[in-house]
C-alpha cells in the first residue's frame, strides 16, 4: 500500500498536510514550520513511509528554498539599515563571528568533524531568521533601536553565512582555494551583484510600465526573475540561494508592501512553495538514527547549546558596547537566536554534498524546534517590559483612517485604488470607501447596475490585498454634491479623485467637478493624474512654497509623502524655497516615517520651480501642495504649477493635494485631534536621588531612569538639562527648580522629577533646591506648546496649596502624583496631563 504512487492522492495528502499543520500550530502555539518539518518526517521514508521523496517533491522543495531566501531579502528594510548602520554592522559582525568562531572549534574538537564540515556547521549557528519579528511589531517595539539594529544585523550575518556556504560547497566540489579561486569568486559576485542590483530594477520598471497585473503576469515575471538570478549564481561560483537572496533585496524597492503583487508573492510562497520545502526536508530526517546513536545525540545537543550560547554572547556584547539595558539585550537575543531559512539551506546543501550525515540533519531540525519557541518566548516576555519603558510614539495608530475614493472610469479605478492602498496605514483601523455617483434620472436602474459592476471590480482589487473596503452606490443629481454628502456622512478625512475626461485641457485638469469639490468638500483632497504604475517611481518630488509649514495639513501631507515614498521604494526629493529655514528642514527630516530623503534649497519659489523643471526625470512622481482659492496662502504661481507640469511632462504621474476647509471640520480631523492630544499628555518620571549626589550625577541618574533603553536620548537629554541648570534655571518655589530643553530625539513631552535630600547650588536661585523638575519637549513641536507648558507649571506653583502639596511630598513619586493630578499615594511611573483645563 505504501508508499503512495498515484500522483493525485500524493498531492491530496500533501495539500491536507499544508492545510492542517498551520491550524494545529495555532492551537498548540508553536511555529507552523516545526509541525511541517515533523509531518514530513512522519510521512516520509523514515517515518510511516506513506510518501517518497521523489523528483516532484524535490523540484517543489528546491523552488521553496529559493523562495525562502527571496522573501528574506524582500523583507529587509534597507533604509532603516542605512540610518543605524554602525550598531547594525557591529552587531551583525559579532553575531556572525562569535558563533562562527566558537562553532568551528566545537565542530572540530568536540564532534571530531574535519575543518570544512566544522566551518559549514558553524555557519548554521551564525545565520538567523526573524521569525519572532511579528511579535515585536505587535508589541509596538519594532521601531526601537535594539529591534532595528537586529533587523539590520540580519543583512550582515546572513550574507556572510551564505558566502561561507558558497566557499565550502565549491571547495568540496574540488575547487582549489588559491588566488585564482578568490579572484574568480570576487569577480563573479561583483558581476552578479551589479546585474541584480541595477539590471533587475531597470528591467522590472520597463516590464511593469508595459504589462498590467491582470492574469498574474507581473507575479510570473517576479518568479522568473528570482529563478533566473538563482541560476546565474552558478556562473559566480556561489550557491543559487545567494542569487535568490540578492533578487529579494533588489525587488525590495519595487514591490510595495500594500499591493496586489506583494500579496500574490507572499501568498504563493507561504501557501505552496515553502510548505513543500519544509515537508521535503522533514522527509530526510531519520528519528531512528537519533534514538539509536549516542553520536547523534551528542551532535544535536552540541548544536542546540552552541547556537543559544553564542547568540546570547553576541547580543550581550553588543548591549554592553552601546549601553542597551537588560530587556533590550534579551529582545535582541530572542530575535537573533531563531534558526530557520539559512540554516535549512546550509544543512540541505551540506547533506546533498555529503559533508553532513543524518546526525547533523537531525540536529538541525532539533535546533529549529528549540530555537523557534525560545526566541518567541524571549521577545514576548522582554518585549512587553521594553514597550513599557520605551518612549511612546504618536497616538495615531488607534485613530480611524477613512479614505473616500469616487470612481467613474473602470480603466482608471484600479489606479486610484492602488494609491489608496499605498496611502492607507495598516497599523490604523478604518476602511477605504469606494463610491460611484449615479445620476437620478430616467434610466436610474441601469445606471445603478453599472455602478455596482464597477464597485464589484473595486471589491476584487481590495480582496487581493486584504484591505477592508466599504463600497456604495449613491443617487444624486450632481456628482460633486453626492461626493460632498458622502464625505460628511462618513466623516472621511481624505478624498482621492481622478482628473476629468473632458477634451479641453483646462477642463481636464481643473474641471467642473474639481472646482465644486474645492469650494464645498470639507476634507483633504487628492486629485490624481496617474499615467504610470506607482511602483516604477524612482523619485517622489515635493516642492514646498513659502510658508508651507503654516498649511493646515502640513503634517499629514508630509507624513503621506514619506509613507508613499517608503511604500514604493522611492526617494523623497523636497524642494525648499526659504533659504536658512532650519526649523522647516528639521521638520522634514524628523517627520515619520523615515524614507530615503534629499532636500534641495533655493533662494525663492521661482528658483525652486526652475530647479524642479530642469531636474525632473522620466520616473518622477510629482506631489504638488495646492491651495484653495480663498486660502491665505493661495498664489497664481502655485495655482498654475500643476497645469504647467502636466503640459511639460505628460508621461509623468501627478498628485495635487489640498488642505481641508478651515473651520470646525478641520478641528474634527483625526490627525489634528491626535496631535493636540499627544501634545497635552506628558510622561512623568519620578527619580529618587541619594544623599550628597552632585548635580552632574543627579542629572545622569534622572535621564538614565527616564530613558533606560535609549542611550542616545539619555545622553542628549543630560547635555540639554546640564546647560539649562548652568545658565537659566527657574525657581518655582523654595527648594524647587525647573530646568528645560528641546530634544531632537524625543517623540513625546516628558517631565522628570528628581528629589534629593541635600541641595544643589544653581544660578539665579535664592535657595539650594532639593527638587529638580526637568521639562523636555520634542524639538519639532511648535515652541508655543513648550512655552504654554512652562506657563502652566508656573501658574500651578503660584497656588500656595499646590506648592504646599509639593513641599509636603515625601518622595519623587508623590510629587509626580501631585503634578499629574493623581492621589498622593500613587507610586512609580505614571502618566499625567497639563493644560487640560
Amino acid at each position: 500500500m505504501f508508499p503512495l504512487k498515484d500522483p493525485i492522492i500524493v498531492f491530496t495528502v500533501l495539500v491536507f498536510t499544508m492545510l492542517a499543520a498551520p491550524l494545529l500550530a495555532k492551537r498548540l502555539r508553536v511555529p507552523d514550520l516545526v509541525l511541517l518539518l515533523g509531518a514530513g518526517t512522519l510521512l516520509g521514508p523514515n517515518g510511516f513511509g506513506m510518501l517518497e521523496r521523489n523528483s516532484a517533491v524535490t523540484l517543489f522543495g528546491s523552488v521553496g528554498l529559493l523562495y525562502i531566501m527571496f522573501l528574506a531579502g524582500l523583507d529587509i528594510d534597507l533604509h532603516r539599515f542605512a540610518r543605524i548602520r554602525r550598531p547594525s554592522i557591529i552587531f551583525g559582525l559579532l553575531t556572525f563571528a562569535v558563533p562562527q568562531g566558537l562553532g568551528t572549534l566545537a565542530g572540530r574538537y568536540v564532534l571530531g568533524f574535519d575543518w570544512p564540515a566544522s566551518i559549514l556547521l558553524a555557519s548554521m549557528f551564525a545565520s538567523h531568521t526573524l521569525l519572532a519579528y511579528p511579535i515585536a511589531s505587535r508589541l509596538g517595539i519594532a521601531r526601537t533601536e535594539p529591534v532595528a539594529v537586529t533587523v539590520g544585523a540580519t543583512i550582515i550575518t546572513d550574507t556572510l553565512a551564505l558566502l561561507v556556504l558558497a566557499v565550502i560547497a565549491d571547495f568540496t566540489r574540488g575547487e582549489r582555494l588559491g588566488v585564482t579561486f578568490w579572484a574568480g569568486i570576487g569577480l563573479g559576485m561583483s558581476l552578479l551583484v551589479l546585474f541584480i542590483w541595477w539590471g533587475i530594477p531597470a528591467l522590472t520598471r520597463w516590464f511593469l510600465q508595459n504589462v498590467t497585473e491582470e492574469g498574474g503576469a507581473q507575479f510570473l515575471f517576479v518568479l522568473l526573475t528570482v529563478c533566473g538570478s538563482a541560476y546565474l549564481s552558478h556562473f559566480a561560483k556561489v550557491e543559487p540561494i545567494i542569487g535568490a537572496f540578492l533578487a529579494g533585496a533588489a525587488f525590495n524597492r519595487l514591490i510595495p508592501e500594500n499591493s496586489v503583487l506583494m500579496n500574490r508573492v507572499v501568498f504563493t510562497g507561504h501557501t505552496l512553495f515553502i510548505p513543500f520545502f519544509l515537508i521535503s526536508v522533514g522527509m530526510l530526517v531519520d528519528p531512528g538514527a537519533l534514538v539509536a546513536s549516542p553520536q547523534s545525540w551528542l551532535v544535536a545537543v552540541t548544536m542546540v547549546v552552541m547556537v543559544i550560547a553564542t547568540k546570547y554572547m553576541a547580543a550581550w556584547l553588543t548591549g554592553l558596547l552601546f549601553g542597551y539595558g537588560h530587556n533590550a539585550r534579551h529582545v535582541m537575543f530572542g530575535l537573533s537566536v531563531v534558526q530557520a531559512a539559512a540554516t535549512l539551506a546550509a544543512v540541505l546543501v551540506g547533506y546533498d554534498l555529503k559533508i553532513f550525515d543524518e546526525a547533523v540533519l537531525n540536529g538541525a531540525i532539533l535546533m529549529i524546534a528549540v530555537t523557534c519557541p525560545l526566541g518567541a518566548w524571549m521577545v514576548e516576555r522582554n518585549g512587553r517590559r521594553l514597550a513599557d519603558l520605551a518612549q511612546p510614539h504618536e497616538a495615531l495608530a488607534g485613530l480611524e483612517q477613512r479614505l473616500l475614493v469616487p470612481v467613474a472610469n473602470p480603466a482608471y479605478a484600479s489606479r486610484i485604488l492602488e494609491l489608496a492602498f499605498l496611502l492607507r496605514d495598516t497599523a490604523r483601523p478604518g476602511a477605504i470607501h469606494p463610491i460611484t455617483i449615479v445620476p437620478d434620472g430616467k434610466d436610474t436602474e441601469a445606471a445603478v447596475a453599472r455602478g455596482e459592476r464597477l464597485l464589484a471590480q473595486c471589491l476584487s482589487e481590495a480582496a487581493s490585498v486584504e484591505i477592508p473596503v466599504s463600497p456604495s452606490v449613491r443617487l444624486d443629481v450632481n456628482t460633486s454634491d453626492g461626493i460632498v454628502r458622502a464625505v460628511k456622512e462618513l466623516r472621511a478625512g481624505v478624498v482621492l479623485a481622478g482628473w476629468g475626461s473632458s477634451r479641453a485641457f483646462s477642463a481636464r485638469i481643473f474641471g467642473t467637478v474639481m472646482n465644486n469639490l474645492l469650494d464645498a468638500c470639507p476634507s483633504r483632497l487628492y486629485f490624481c493624474r496617474l499615467v504610470r504604475p506607482l511602483n516604477t517611481t524612482r523619485r517622489l518630488v515635493l516642492p514646498l512654497p513659502p510658508l508651507a509649514e503654516r498649511r493646515g495639513d502640513f503634517g499629514p501631507m508630509l507624513r503621506d509623502a514619506k509613507f508613499l515614498a517608503r511604500q514604493i521604494g522611492a526617494e523623497l526629493r523636497v524642494h525648499l524655497s526659504e533659504p536658512g529655514n532650519t526649523a522647516l528642514v528639521r521638520k522634514v527630516e524628523k517627520a515619520s516615517p523615515s524614507c530615503p530623503l534629499a532636500i534641495v534649497q533655493s533662494d525663492s519659489f521661482a528658483g525652486a520651480r526652475a530647479e524642479l523643471l530642469s531636474g525632473a526625470g522620466p520616473d518622477d512622481l510629482f506631489l504638488i501642495p495646492g491651495e484653495r482659492r480663498d486660502g491665505v496662502l493661495w498664489t497664481p504661481t502655485l495655482d498654475g504649477l500643476p497645469e504647467l507640469l502636466a503640459a511639460r511632462f505628460p508621461e509623468n504621474s501627478l498628485l495635487v493635494v489640498y488642505p481641508a476647509l478651515a473651520g470646525e471640520w478641520e478641528e474634527a480631523l483625526p490627525e489634528e485631534k491626535a496631535e493636540e492630544e499627544s501634545a497635552a499628555v506628558f510622561a512623568l518620571h519620578p527619580v529618587e536621588l541619594g544623599d550628597g549626589t552632585g548635580l552632574d550625577a543627579a542629572l545622569r541618574e534622572m535621564v538614565r531612569s527616564a530613558f533606560p533603553e535609549d542611550v542616545m536620548l539619555a545622553r542628549e537629554a543630560r547635555r540639554l538639562l546640564a546647560a539649562s541648570a548652568g545658565s537659566y534655571p527657574v525657581e518655582m518655589a523654595p527648594g524647587v527648580a525647573l530646568i528645560h530643553g528641546h530634544s531632537e530625539l524625543l517623540r513625546r513631552p516628558a517631565v522628570i522629577v528628581g528629589r534629593g535630600r541635600g541641595g544643589w547650588e544653581l544660578p539665579n536661585t535664592r535657595t539650594a533646591p532639593h527638587v529638580l523638575i526637568a521639562l523636555l519637549s520634542p524639538k519639532d513641536q511648535p515652541p508655543e506648546r513648550h512655552l504654554k507648558s512652562l506657563a502652566e507649571l508656573a501658574r500651578r506653583f503660584h497656588d500656595p496649596a499646590f506648592a504646599g502639596q509639593v513641599d509636603g511630598a515625601v518622595s519623587a513619586a508623590d510629587i509626580c502624583a501631585v503634578l499629574g493630578g493623581l492621589p498622593p499615594s500613587a507610586r512609580g511611573r505614571c502618566d499625567g496631563g497639563f493644560g487640560r483645563g
